[in-house]
């Protein structure tokens, strides 16, 4: 019983960071985090994304996974 929820946990994790890896082709979630509001912005994506990097570069990991994670719940609840 313990193994299968291990090997599942497990799965859960490889399917979220390859799910990250391929959606945004990055695992770093500042960069997953500038790719998403470049995105979302109404400006051209290329121009956007430029910003939206120079924005969440000195943020830490922590907070752009949390900002991430805002940005997955607002495009779920709009």
């Amino acid at each position: 019983m313990i193994r299968t929820l291990m090997i599942f946990a497990l799965l859960v994790f490889a399917g979220f960071f390859a799910g990250l890896q391929l959606a945004y082709d990055s695992m770093n979630p500042c960069r997953a985090l500038a790719v998403e509001e470049a995105r979302q912005s109404v400006l051209p994506t290329a121009v956007a994304h430029l910003w939206t990097r120079s924005e969440t570069a000195p943020m830490g990991p922590w907070r752009c996974t949390r900002g991430l994670l805002r940005a997955w719940r607002d495009r779920l609840q709009s």
